[in-house]
């Protein structure tokens, strides 16, 4: 999975001169704390829940602070291409994430990429697109890329 990463990387982003993606290496870090979802963690008068939103990845995580109705998204919905094509995408469990967070009464979405400009509401036509799939068998990985104007996704 790491080379598939690798060569998505190399073809599809400017580099700087200096970089050489042979020698990187993922974070190798040791975590301080092991997050499953359901937490909610105290940032100094502002609570956030933890969502444990696999589909992107395995291990995704949204954050939902609910004082504010704020949803950071991550990598689970941005506008733009999702890509879930990757080995460890996995299309079911995303239509799941997005069932749970289009159920949030967001007022702002945070994403990971792209756009600020993100309206709460893509997150149901996300959830419709993504049930659509599901029901004519375009859920799955090869299914290639379908458009939805303001983002796509990549299976």
């Amino acid at each position: 999975m790491l080379d598939t990463i690798k060569e998505y990387v190399v073809d599809r982003c400017e580099l700087p001169d200096n970089f050489h993606i042979s020698e990187y290496e993922f974070f190798q870090g040791i975590p301080t704390r092991i997050l499953h979802g359901n937490e909610r963690i105290n940032l100094g008068g502002r609570t956030v829940e933890i969502l444990h939103t696999p589909g992107h990845a395995p291990g995704h995580m949204c954050f939902w602070e609910e004082k504010k109705s704020y949803l950071f998204t991550g990598d689970l919905v941005y506008k733009g291409t999702l890509t879930a094509w990757f080995p460890s995408t996995d299309p079911e469990a995303y239509l799941e994430s997005l069932e749970t967070v289009a159920e949030l009464s967001a007022k702002r979405i945070f994403p990971a990429h792209h756009s600020l400009d993100i309206q709460p509401e893509i997150l149901l036509r996300m959830r419709k697109a993504f049930r659509e799939l599901k029901e004519t068998g375009k859920l799955h990985h090869g299914c290639g890329i379908f458009d939805y104007g303001d983002w796509s996704v990549w299976l």
